[in-house]
């Protein structure tokens, strides 16, 4: 007997080991819910604007997809160079989503010139969401105005003030969906 010692005592071990893992409670999955972005759902797709900006019109595209597993829209718009003051072609890449604890709808959006903001907006009142937003680098702010005339056109008016409390001129921007 005192040879099978070891092989029992390794059986024993073994059904000991089984039997702790049957036991064993499955991991608790990690709550993942999304923030409900249906009342945007409109923008995703192509869409073909201009902005008054300077006295000029400039020509812009912008394309709205669903990203990062559904939680934000991101926008990639595109806009050719149109005056002395933009020479060049400027891509602005932004992300929408809604924030359920705060109960507000929060952007952010950087580009090829090196700006980037951040707004936040209360939500819908009636066809119009109004955000509050902070350009920096240099710290402007403003607020901008969406209007949704219908699931296919928008009207988007944005003004602010420059770093020294200065006021920008307004722009507005008028979209159609392709």
């Amino acid at each position: 007997m005192a040879k099978n010692s070891p092989a029992l005592v390794l059986v024993l071990a073994l059904i000991v080991c089984s039997a702790a893992r049957a036991q064993t409670a499955a991991p608790t999955a990690v709550p993942d819910p999304k923030p409900d972005l249906s009342s945007m759902s409109y923008l995703i797709g192509t869409w073909s604007c201009q902005a008054r900006l300077r006295g000029s019109s400039r020509p812009d595209t912008t394309t709205y997809t669903m990203d990062l597993d559904g939680r934000w829209i991101k926008g990639n718009d595109s806009a050719p160079a149109f005056d002395k003051y933009r020479t060049r072609k400027i891509t602005t890449y932004s992300w929408l989503t809604y924030n359920p604890i705060k109960k507000e709808w929060v952007s952010t959006a950087l580009d090829n010139f090196g700006g980037y903001f951040i707004a936040t907006s209360p939500g819908w009142q009636g066809n119009k969401l109004t955000s509050t937003l902070v350009v920096t680098p240099d710290g402007s702010t403003g607020s901008d105005v969406l209007t949704k005339n219908s699931d296919s056109k928008t009207t988007d008016v944005a003004s602010g003030k420059n770093k020294n409390g200065a006021p920008i001129p307004p722009v507005t921007t008028i979209c159609t969906k392709s």
